[in-house]
């Protein structure tokens, strides 16, 4: 069973939300995408990362245990980026959205991200992030419409019952520290009030780039999921 709530709220910077995040419980999957301020079209082409990744991913990956899950969800990501610089209305190189994926099966995770979104998970009192941003000298390296091949990061964890997973843009990361989300997310009693207090502390702490996160907590296996908004 899978529990989860989503928030998103538009900053100041553009006008209007180019982040965009979605879920899907039965299915395991969840994702938020930043489309990249200053490029054409970010809020769509962010709506595009979100609407097909997903299903990319689950279409390339059979067992998240199996060998080549690495190289099936590189592919996956190859496929969408092509599709991204194929269809940008100001030609290939002039939009680009990150993305921070995660698929839940079986009893265990898999994370998948490009560029600065980020994945935690919170177990026993403890949060470690499960992914490292793609940044080099406050530019992003790696993005879903890059030229090249874009590599995303790519690790399974195997879960247990309880534990909390968050999926953000850096519009909450950029604002409040790994130590205040590790008091919200392990100590909020339920999943609706650690989406509200991370979006207040956002705020408080100055955010204003667009904030989405999904919070997750995995009850472990079984039939049925529980929505929470």
């Amino acid at each position: 069973m899978i529990r989860y709530a989503l928030r998103t709220r538009p900053g100041r910077l553009h006008g209007e939300n180019q982040d965009v995040a979605a879920a899907d419980p039965a299915g395991g999957t969840f994702i938020v995408a930043d489309g990249i301020g200053g490029l054409a079209d970010a809020a769509t082409t962010a709506r595009t990362v979100v609407d097909h990744f997903p299903r990319r991913v689950c279409e390339h990956v059979a067992a998240l245990r199996a060998p080549g899950v690495a190289r099936a969800v590189t592919e996956a990501a190859a496929e969408l980026n092509e599709r991204v610089r194929r269809t940008a209305r100001g030609g290939p190189g002039t939009t680009g959205a990150t993305a921070a994926l995660l698929l839940v099966r079986d009893g265990a995770a898999l994370a998948v991200h490009v560029g600065d979104s980020r994945i935690y998970l919170a177990r026993d009192g403890r949060l470690d992030r499960l992914t490292e941003d793609h940044v080099r000298e406050g530019r992003l390296t790696r993005f879903m419409g890059m030229p090249g091949e874009v590599v995303p990061g790519i690790s399974v964890h195997e879960l247990t019952a309880g534990d909390r997973l968050l999926l953000c843009t850096d519009g909450l990361t950029g604002s409040v520290g790994d130590e205040a989300l590790a008091a919200i997310l392990t100590t909020a009693p339920e999943l609706e009030s650690a989406c509200e207090r991370l979006i207040r502390s956002a705020a408080a702490g100055g955010a204003i780039d667009d904030v989405s996160m999904i919070a997750v907590q995995y009850e472990g296996r079984g039939d049925g999921a529980a929505q929470q908004r």
